[in-house]
C-alpha cells in the first residue's frame, strides 16, 4: 500500500480511538450524574420507596458506583495504552529495540482488549442502573403522573 492509500485507514483508526475515549468519558460523566441524582433523591421528603422498590433503588445506586469504578479503570488503561504506544513509536526507528518492541506490542494488544471488555461492562452496569432508576421513579411517582 502506498502512503496515500494508507492515509484514510490511519485517519479513521485515529477517529475510532478518539471516539472510544470520548465514549468512556461520557459514560463516566453520566454515571457520576446519575449517582448524584439518586443520592439527591434520598434527601427529598416525598421520595420514600418501600419494600422491594427500596432494594431496587439500592441496586441502581450500586450499579452506578460500579459503572464509575469501571470507567476510571478504562481511563487508566487508555493512558497506559497511549504511553506504551508512544514508546513503541519512539523506539520503532532504532534497530537495537526490535526485541523489546514485540513485547511492548503484545502488551498494548492485551491492554486494548481489556479496555474494550471493561467498556462493555461499563455500558452494561450504567444501563442496568439507569433503567432500574427510571423504573423506581415511575413506580414511586406514578400517582403524580397519572
Amino acid at each position: 500500500m502506498t502512503d496515500s492509500g494508507n492515509e484514510p485507514f490511519i485517519r479513521w483508526q485515529g477517529r475510532s480511538l478518539e471516539y472510544f475515549s470520548y465514549s468512556i468519558n461520557l459514560l463516566l460523566v453520566f454515571g457520576v450524574s446519575t449517582l448524584g441524582f439518586g443520592v439527591n433523591l434520598l434527601r427529598d421528603v416525598s421520595f420514600s420507596p418501600s419494600g422491594y422498590v427500596k432494594y431496587l433503588f439500592a441496586i441502581s445506586l450500586l450499579s452506578q458506583v460500579l459503572s464509575i469504578a469501571i470507567g476510571l479503570a478504562c481511563v487508566l488503561y487508555r493512558v497506559k495504552d497511549f504511553r506504551d504506544t508512544t514508546t513503541i513509536a519512539k523506539k520503532k526507528s532504532q534497530p537495537e529495540f526490535n526485541n523489546e518492541l514485540e513485547t511492548l506490542r503484545e502488551l498494548v494488544g492485551i491492554i486494548g482488549s481489556r479496555t474494550r471488555l471493561l467498556f462493555k461492562w461499563q455500558v452494561s452496569s450504567f444501563s442496568v442502573g439507569a433503567l432500574i432508576l427510571v423504573g423506581v421513579l415511575a413506580y414511586v411517582y406514578s400517582e403524580k403522573v397519572v
